[in-house]
């Protein structure tokens, strides 16, 4: 299956490469994806999320990486904000529009 509106982010931690995946399609499918160092670690098939909720994490990854949450958001290009043990590692700019319409989603 190819995957249209395919976006790729990474990071590197502590000599481990994060990296996330999306991809989204006009007939309502998609997926974002979780790597570690290409060891996939959590998936989302969700097509609408909520861009004040970790859309992909894990938990007790290792001795330094006790966590890893991943935030969606976005209104005409999918933004996202990785974090790591609570600290943003990664975040893409969110325009006027963007933080605009993050503010209709619930927050709990």
């Amino acid at each position: 299956m190819e995957k249209s509106n395919y976006k790729e982010w990474s990071v590197d931690f502590n000599g481990k490469t994060i990296k996330v995946s999306n991809w989204w399609n006009w007939e309502g499918m998609g997926s974002a994806d979780l790597y570690l160092d290409n060891e996939h670690l959590d998936q989302n098939t969700d097509i609408l999320v909520n861009p004040n909720k970790a859309m992909l994490s894990k938990t007790e990854v290792s001795n330094d990486i006790k966590s890893i949450e991943v935030f969606l958001a976005g209104f005409f290009s999918v933004k996202l904000s990785i974090m790591v043990n609570g600290v943003v590692v990664l975040q893409d700019k969110l325009n006027l529009i963007d933080r605009i319409a993050k503010t209709f989603f619930s927050k709990k």
